[in-house]
């Protein structure tokens, strides 16, 4: 797949951008995106699309800097009452329309959107896409992934706690995969991709004769198993009650613990892969 930001969707971005930002905003949004150059002195519209192309030419990942572009419009929710500026029922469907104009935009492209500003390839999963991520660029990786799912806490815990528990799957995938084990890619769960790499590391709690091993091989099974359920209960919300969806909705702190405990243990299967 192409690195690069294809021409349709710098028109499409641009053409939004103009009716969603102010200039001071687009320079922000560039600067935080780590584009490279100062700002073109042009309209909006040119500007994005001067800038955009760019970053082809100049940037070693421009579809990275456009995730992070994206980022904003792509999972800002936007009041449907009050007063003042991008506020409204009206500037609610703008914005959704702009969210489908990217998103067909990308799709034409052959590329799709995912939260946290990851641009990949439609007909890649995101768990596949974290995995290439992890293969390439190891624990450093995982750090990476782990802090934008931190960004998420406050504003969507569930989602936090989700892109977590796709993290760890990744990196027992990868370990999988370099070990040349096999697995069921689409259907094996966190559950069973934990048995596979743990029986491979030899700390299957069945098979520890020391008390202490016992339990620490317990509390990492306990960790999957956790990480699991709160990954799933976003998923699992479909058919309840609001008194139930209520329920189920996840605290700040609850996904904190659930991308900690993930990271950790991520980390350690890697750091083992690395030993070999």
């Amino acid at each position: 797949m192409s690195n690069l930001i294809p021409s349709p969707v710098i028109s499409v971005v641009s053409e939004i951008f103009d009716q969603f930002y102010s200039h001071s905003d687009i320079d922000r949004h560039f600067a935080y995106a780590d584009a490279p150059g100062e700002p073109p002195d042009a309209n909006k519209v040119k500007k994005t699309m001067e800038w955009l192309r760019r970053t082809n030419k100049q940037s070693d990942t421009p579809l990275e800097v456009l995730g992070s572009l994206l980022e904003d419009i792509m999972e800002r929710e936007i009041p449907e009452y009050g007063s003042g500026w991008q506020t409204g029922s009206e500037w609610v469907e703008k914005h959704h329309n702009f969210k489908d104009r990217i998103s067909a935009s990308l799709g034409k492209s052959g590329l799709t959107y995912s939260p946290g500003g990851h641009i990949s390839t439609a007909s890649a999963t995101p768990t596949a896409s974290l995995r290439e991520i992890i293969e390439r660029g190891g624990l450093s990786a995982v750090e990476l992934e782990m802090s934008r799912a931190l960004k998420q806490v406050e504003a969507d815990p569930n989602a936090a706690a989700h892109y977590a528990g796709n993290v760890l799957e990744a990196a027992l995938k990868a370990y999988l995969t370099k070990k040349q084990m096999p697995f069921n890619d689409q259907n094996d769960g966190l559950n069973k991709l934990w048995q596979l790499v743990r029986d491979d590391l030899r700390i299957n709690p069945k098979n520890l004769e020391e008390k202490d091993l016992k339990k620490m091989a317990s509390g990492l099974g306990n960790v999957v198993e956790g990480t699991m359920y709160l990954r799933n209960k976003r998923s699992g919300a479909h058919g309840r009650t609001e008194e139930q969806l209520r329920a189920s909705v996840l605290r700040p702190r609850h996904a904190r613990l659930v991308i900690h405990s993930a990271h950790t243990l991520a980390a350690y299967v890697l750091e083992c892969l690395s030993d070999d």
